[in-house]
């Protein structure tokens, strides 16, 4: 018995699905399928019943997945143990970036944790917040930022500020923006397709001041977007560290102030990885870096 069919044991019950459960899992349907079975066949008992809507545990099933379950955790607690025993911390962790690393402080973060963990590797990927929380919550990364609250309750939030956006006009169209937000809705807006939270914020925003922009271009990507504005393609919404950027590759980009254009940045995790030393340095490191202790 190996502790890969327990765990596929045990994501396939909770998800009661095997394609859901073969997603989360990172691989195919039939590896799921196979694991399953040589798992019933060693333990000579059925463990789910195939139902039109998915997979539903035997009698049999439930009671063994709470041992699985046990199981798995003494094999993180003996993992998070051996960890702890030498003299330094050594590990591979994963991280999300939903947005750029300057503004995340990256350099900062792997600076100080090379200087006092140099054997913690940080392997960084760049994905939306969305894409982020989804990939923790299903063991892709281990941890990451976001904007706005995580939507799944086994992460837990680390908040690190109050992120303000702006409205970022490219230099060609300075002259309107004494009309107001009115004088520009007939230019073209620069908008991120994604499942992004920033989303949130803009389309309220929108109708609290009554525009809806005649022309909207669709790029996915903080970097594209604000090269676009500084070249004078359109009207986005930018924080102040993409608008010194932006001024530094093109014609300056002016701005109009609002309130309700901020959001919370958070760092996040799974709750119980916290229990790891390797993930606790990271979060004592991103901490001292948002200067947060």
């Amino acid at each position: 018995m190996e502790l890969y069919q327990l765990k596929t044991f045990v994501v396939v019950a909770e998800e009661g699905h095997l394609t859901r459960a073969s997603v989360r899992l990172h691989t195919s349907q039939p590896s799921v399928s196979a694991h399953i079975k040589s798992l019933e066949e060693e333990l000579e008992t059925k463990l789910f019943i195939r139902t039109p809507k998915g997979m539903r545990l035997t009698e049999a099933g439930e009671r063994l997945k709470h041992r699985a379950e046990n199981v798995l955790k003494a094999a993180r607690e003996l993992k998070l143990e051996a960890r702890s025993m030498g003299d330094e911390l050594v590990g591979d962790l994963s991280l999300g970036l939903n947005t750029d690393a300057e503004y995340l402080r990256i350099v900062p973060l792997l600076t100080s944790l090379g200087e006092d963990h140099p054997r913690i590797v940080l392997q960084i990927q760049q994905r939306a917040s969305t894409s982020v929380q989804g990939a923790i919550r299903d063991g892709q990364l281990d941890c990451g930022f976001i904007f706005g609250e995580p939507r799944y309750p086994e992460l837990c939030a680390i908040p690190l500020e109050k992120t303000r956006f702006f409205v970022a006009v490219p230099d060609i169209w300075k002259d309107r923006m004494s009309l107001g937000l009115s004088g520009l809705s007939d230019l073209p807006w620069i908008m991120d397709p994604s499942d992004n939270p920033l989303q949130q914020l803009i389309d309220p925003f929108f109708k609290a001041h009554d525009i809806k922009p005649s022309i909207q271009l669709e790029v996915d990507g903080d970097e594209v977007i604000r090269v676009l504005v500084a070249a004078g393609k359109g009207i986005s919404f930018l924080r102040k560290n993409e608008i010194q950027a932006a001024n530094r590759i093109g014609r300056p980009v002016h701005t109009l102030s609002f309130e309700e254009l901020s959001i919370q940045a958070n760092f996040v995790y799974l709750r119980r990885h916290d229990e790891d030393p390797v993930m606790r340095a990271v979060i004592d490191r991103v901490k001292r870096c948002w200067e947060l202790v």
